[in-house]
């Protein structure tokens, strides 16, 4: 008995003493989440996409390239990108655009960005899997002094930990749900991105 008292004794402990870092974490997770959406914002309102000026600048590059007149090509491929990942990936293409194996120094840069892409989109993911996890934990935590204060007839401290149980759940699946519309969103944005990178590739080839 006293052996499965000390167990009970520890284990709710143990449980309590998870209240505050999972809060904390909760709170982390809503600024993240907040700043997240900021930049989602400004990202949202600078992203534009022209695939016509895409498709002119990379004809016009692989006709200066096949005249021999280089520095030409690098601008018209300077001026094609229609937002700032794609420019970014065509400033780096264009370190390899003379290169003797182009085809394999681009393909290697699509790896990369494909990379980059695929780390940008796990913090999103990972936001929707924990906000809801920490969640159910800032909820479940509090219940234990919750039901503990009402058989004991001290209703404040019923209220306290209810107030600390539903405020976790709020936080929780706040978060998560920011991180899933951004998750969506920035998805298609990047599988759009990826193929117009692969499109100049080819183009250039």
């Amino acid at each position: 008995m006293d052996i499965s008292s000390g167990l009970m004794g520890t284990l709710f402990m143990v449980s309590n003493s998870l209240l505050y870092p999972v809060i904390i974490i909760l709170l982390g997770l809503v600024a993240w989440s907040l700043v997240s959406l900021g930049q989602f914002v400004s990202e949202y309102a600078a992203r534009s996409r022209d695939i016509k000026k895409l498709r002119v600048g990379c004809r016009d590059a692989k006709s200066y390239m096949q005249k021999g007149e280089n520095k030409k090509a690098v601008e018209a491929l300077k001026t094609s990108g229609s937002n700032d990942f794609l420019r970014q990936f065509i400033n780096e293409l264009l370190e390899s655009l003379t290169e003797s194996k182009f085809a394999v120094e681009a393909e290697k840069l699509l790896q990369d960005y494909e990379l980059k892409i695929t780390e940008e989109l796990e913090k999103a993911r990972l936001v929707v899997k924990l906000g809801p996890m920490f969640g159910l934990m800032g909820t479940l935590i509090p219940l234990g002094p919750a039901l503990m204060g009402l058989s004991a007839g001290n209703i404040q401290q019923l209220v306290t930990n209810l107030v600390v149980a539903f405020s976790t759940t709020v936080l929780g699946l706040l978060s998560g749900g920011i991180a899933y519309a951004i998750l969506l969103v920035k998805k298609r944005w990047y599988t759009q991105d990826l193929s117009d990178m692969e499109y100049v590739v080819e183009e250039l080839k």
